[in-house]
């Protein structure tokens, strides 16, 4: 028990007198009661241990104002990074399906079987072949030519400019005349040129075109009910025009994203140095992975499109390059590389599955990210569809097309293999792909009636011959029955 005098103030336990509120008690002094350190600068390691984050940029308002320690912030041009100088590429558009940026690989077939209307930025692509045939070939010089015509597009939007090119080629080979044989750009026919032009006038606004009335078909005026199937040609009508828009709206905004190829004709003029690079396949692969580092920092800013045209060919590539250890050591690291640059860097490589082994053909396909198979047809199956196709030779396929493996979609782990589902043929506009469906042969189906019968009557003539042997042993009183015996009906 305490005792205190009768006048002392009771301190509340803090050190300072209580009080009511808003007075002062008689003979105290009013005491500062505001935090510590409240009123004074802040050290810098205050600053850094107290405030961060977003926080850091911040001012503090009110009698002294100071301003906190801010970080410099970069200008725009600072802050652009590799993706967002990208985005008014022409040959990158988003995935339909992901939404991650992809970019052409020169065949719009192409395209649409890899599911994303392109191939990934940061992904790779291998095609395989079976047999000797050089289709995959095509697909490699079509997606190098598209590359190619990217970049000039963006140098005549700027004048021909050193810093206008937006696209560099790597090709890991030793043939340098592979910029030589690249495919032109199809112009098309004269009768596609004329029509283009007829669309084109037809679709300006003119008095003519106005006064022109549309012909009413002549169902609508025989049947009584002729409003029914006006109401449902005018349903389709919406629906065509409705694809037709979004389709049209879709090639508007990306209209230099794919473009057709003529195989018979060349790229002209050929690609120089400064948008093809050329690396040998037979130095060290520390050697080619430095060399191909240096030139995708030498080229910021634009797409880099690394291109393996006949991996593992021996007459480019040294016996050693064969095993495990030196091939897959090379595709990993071009792989590694495409991740690193994932923003701006695509891969593809071609080879034939006759000159590896299966174990090799395995390793390989693990490490990339999708994987198309090209199966061609033996000559027996060629000779089969040019019989059925005598009087259409460009419906022709010449081969299958086998999906293996598709980019984000098989990485996820989901089941993309599509085996015979599609084919492929070379034509002189494109690399088309199509469904898969074996065709009915109508000429052996026509002519096996025709040899039913005719078996049929062999057996009746073979056994009208032996009854009319019979019949000439007997005597002359059957041989007046034998004409009844022996007379075959044409009507059977």
């Amino acid at each position: 028990m305490s005792f205190r005098k009768r006048g002392e103030v009771i301190s509340n336990g803090r050190g300072t007198p209580g009080a009511v509120p808003g007075r002062t008690p008689a003979g105290i002094m009013s005491v500062n009661r505001t935090l510590p350190n409240r009123d004074s600068p802040m050290t810098p390691q205050q600053n850094a241990r107290g405030i961060t984050g977003r926080m850091q940029g911040l001012r503090v308002s009110g009698e002294n104002t100071r301003a906190v320690n801010q970080v410099p912030i970069p200008s725009d041009d600072e802050n652009k990074d590799d993706g967002s100088l990208l985005l008014d590429h022409p040959g990158i558009r988003p995935s339909h399906l992901s939404g991650t940026f992809v970019t052409s690989t020169g065949s719009e077939d192409i395209d649409k079987v890899l599911a994303h209307t392109g191939l990934p930025l940061g992904s790779s692509l291998l095609i395989e072949e079976q047999g000797t045939t050089e289709f995959s070939s095509i697909l490699v010089k079509l997606f190098a030519a598209q590359g190619i015509v990217y970049n000039r597009l963006a140098s005549n939007n700027k004048d021909n400019s050193s810093s206008s090119s937006n696209t560099h080629l790597i090709i890991l080979s030793l043939n340098q005349g592979f910029a030589k044989e690249l495919p032109g750009l199809y112009k098309g026919s004269k009768r596609d040129i004329k029509k283009s032009k007829i669309s084109e006038e037809q679709s300006k606004l003119s008095v003519q075109n106005l006064n022109e009335k549309k012909t009413t078909p002549s169902r609508y005026k025989d049947f009584k009910i002729a409003w029914k199937y006006k109401l449902a040609d005018e349903e389709k009508e919406k629906l065509n025009a409705k694809k037709i828009s979004t389709t049209s709206a879709m090639n508007d905004e990306y209209k230099d994203y794919n473009h057709q190829f003529d195989i018979t004709a060349r790229l002209l003029p050929a690609p120089t140095s400064s948008e093809m690079s050329f690396i040998a396949p037979n130095l060290p692969i520390s050697t080619i992975l430095t060399q191909i580092e240096q030139i995708i920092k030498r080229n910021k800013d634009k797409l880099i499109r690394i291109i393996i045209p006949s991996f593992l060919h021996p007459a480019m590539y040294q016996p050693d390059f064969f095993s495990l250890s030196k091939s897959v050591a090379l595709i990993h690291g071009l792989r590694s590389t495409v991740k690193t640059h994932g923003d701006r860097c695509v891969l593809m490589a071609t080879v034939s599955t006759d000159v590896i082994s299966k174990l090799l053909r395995v390793q390989l396909e693990n490490l990339f990210d999708a994987i198309l198979d090209l199966e061609p047809f033996p000559q027996d199956m060629l000779q089969f569809l040019e019989r059925i196709y005598k009087s259409q030779p460009n419906k022709v396929q010449h081969g299958l097309l086998h999906v293996m493996k598709l980019p984000i979609f098989s990485e996820r782990g989901e089941m993309q293999v599509k085996k015979s589902e599609w084919a492929f043929r070379n034509g002189r506009k494109r690399f088309e792909v199509e469904e898969w469906s074996i065709p009915v042969d109508d000429v052996e189906s026509s002519n096996s009636k025709p040899t039913a019968t005719q078996e049929s009557h062999n057996d009746h003539d073979h056994d009208h011959s032996y009854e009319h042997e019979t019949s000439h042993s007997k005597s002359g009183a059957d041989n007046a029955t034998n004409p009844k015996n022996t007379r075959i009906s044409l009507d059977y």
